[in-house]
């Protein structure tokens, strides 16, 4: 979760149901692997569930995989739901604004039907999706998205989201390919179990305490309060809190993974959170960011270089846009931040923060918009009533 996607539900309307044909031989043994682990591990598939499975074309063997393992676990398997590149964009930039939006009670009843959903990757290539759309059409395609949020945190869903590598993503953070794609499959293949214990120890601080702050050498400082709210523990096992009901993302787990986030109490952020280097969109960069919070909302905003990329964005949306609405922590030893002439920030590096505003329904909180935003709080320091859990980016406890 490098970045709260604003399109996340979004895309999530535009699967489109479809009998493709029949997909090349997979080759790659770890597709074969990671479906095993997702369906009977992360998701504990049981028999009789309704599993549903998602994501791009190109993901298809995957896909595949993932289905005829949860068949043998006994699963009812939905017919798959495949999107393309091309698909998501005709949505955006071609559908006239008026019809953007628009609320679907279908989705609605049928989100209360499924036991599990297991998706990838929706797009192979987000700029070719995304680049030249006006940030007004992606607010308006964003409008039905709070009745979804309510659906998913009303619904029993359990969900698995599988990251596995994509050139093109490599290509926009700046590393290597080969680089990139083995570090993706290291965290893929982490230690998840010490990851949910280490998380569990983490969001019980963050839950019980009265006092977080944040701090950077590049010159971040914020203090926050939880106000007793739960913690999530985002990880590859979905674990005994995904049993639970009540905000959505405590039923999720993802690979790679390994986060513990909160929704702050929204009125309690103060101070600034700053940024040498953030990615405003998968392929366009945002340099010497700088965000001021006072009693939780965001009362200034400068940046060095492309500001008005975030500008654009946040005058395109309204609500509480401009609230504190999360603090995330990274968990995977496997994962690395690379800034040194590369632009990888993921939000699973163990001892990565992230600080977000905008929406937090799905996380228990109280901020309404379709506006989501998270920056990057690279060698963080976070102290908890005082005791140091994260020091120079790096875990502490």
């Amino acid at each position: 979760m490098r970045r709260i996607s604003i399109l996340l539900l979004i895309l999530f309307t535009c699967f489109v149901l479809a009998a493709w044909p029949q997909a090349q031989p997979q080759t790659d043994p770890r597709l074969a692997e990671i479906a095993h682990k997702v369906v009977n591990i992360s998701a504990a598939v049981k028999p009789g569930e309704v599993v549903v499975i998602s994501g791009g074309v190109q993901k298809l063997p995957l896909m595949e995989a993932l289905a005829i393992e949860a068949a043998k676990a006994g699963a009812l398997v939905e017919p798959l739901f495949v999107t393309t590149d091309r698909l998501q964009r005709a949505f955006l930039a071609d559908v006239p604004e008026e019809y953007l939006g628009q609320p679907n009670p279908t989705m609605e009843k049928w989100l209360k039907t499924i036991d599990v959903w297991i998706s990838t990757a929706n797009s192979e290539d987000a700029k070719a999706v995304l680049e030249g759309i006006p940030s007004t059409k992606l607010s308006k395609a964003a409008r039905s998205d709070e009745a979804v949020r309510t659906a998913l945190n009303n619904s029993k869903i359990r969900r698995v989201y599988i990251g596995v590598p994509n050139k093109k993503d490599a290509e926009y953070d700046r590393v290597d390919w080969s680089t990139y794609q083995n570090m993706q499959w290291d965290a893929i293949n982490a230690d998840y179990q010490e990851m949910m214990k280490k998380g569990n120890q983490l969001a019980k601080m963050l839950e019980d305490a009265k006092s977080i702050r944040i701090s950077s050498p590049a010159g971040t400082d914020i203090t926050m309060a939880s106000g007793h709210r739960k913690a999530f523990v985002v990880a590859g096992i979905l674990g005994e809190r995904a049993k639970e009901s009540g905000a959505f993302l405590g039923r999720q787990a993802s690979l790679p993974g390994g986060t513990v986030v909160i929704a702050p109490i929204e009125s309690s952020a103060n101070g600034k959170v700053v940024a040498p280097k953030d990615t405003c969109r998968p392929y366009e960069y945002l340099t010497g960011a700088t965000y001021v919070f006072k009693d939780g909302q965001m009362v200034s905003f400068n940046a060095k270089g492309n500001p008005e990329c975030f500008e654009q964005m946040f005058a395109a949306y309204t609500g509480d846009k401009d609230r504190i609405a999360s603090l995330q922590i990274g968990l995977n030893p496997a994962s690395k931040v690379m800034e040194d002439g590369s632009e990888y920030r993921p939000g699973e590096a163990a001892g990565m923060v992230y600080i977000g505003m905008g929406n937090n329904q799905l996380l228990g909180g109280n901020n309404k918009t379709e506006f989501g935003w998270s920056t990057p709080v690279v060698k963080a320091t976070v102290e908890v009533d005082g005791k140091t859990v994260v020091k120079d980016g790096r875990l502490a406890f």
